[in-house]
């Protein structure tokens, strides 16, 4: 069998991928916020869905779907999750009865008021780690990185 594919090429390969970096960061952070947050009943998806159905009322499910980056499923889903949780209502568009929005009861509202005091917390202690002005830098940084990937030409 030839290999074509050295081991320090492989290794070097290991070191530098985006893909493989940004999974193991997003998991870790993932996982510090559902363990903070455990004491709500929240996940940070859950938390982050609910901040933009409250930031969004009456949001179609699938605009929700495009603001998170998610598919119809995952979102449908999610939302069920939170609408058996009495978190959120959904109900048929009264201008289009072929789209369903949703929208945060006031039970979602109160957890997700909750919850924000251990997202600042979290959120406080990144930021003072790295910087403000550095965080500012990541953010933008990640935002060129999404538009790279949109406009990814396959």
């Amino acid at each position: 069998m030839k290999h074509d594919l050295e081991q320090k090429q492989a290794d070097h390969i290991i070191q530098v991928c985006a893909c493989a970096n940004l999974r193991t960061v997003s998991g870790s952070l993932t996982q510090l916020y559902n363990k903070l947050l455990k004491p709500t009943g929240l996940k940070i998806t859950q938390y982050y869905m609910l901040g933009n159905i409250y930031t969004s009322p009456d949001i179609s499910i699938s605009k929700l779907g495009d603001i998170m980056q998610l598919d119809q499923t995952t979102v449908t889903r999610s939302l069920n999750i939170l609408k058996e949780s009495g978190l959120v209502q959904i109900k048929r568009d009264e201008h289009d009865s072929r789209t369903k929005v949703v929208s945060i009861t006031d039970l979602g509202y109160e957890k997700l008021n909750n919850a924000t005091p251990i997202w600042n917390k979290v959120q406080d202690q990144i930021e003072g780690s790295i910087g403000k002005d550095e965080y500012a830098n990541l953010l933008r940084k990640l935002d060129e990185l999404q538009d790279v990937i949109d406009n990814y030409d396959i």
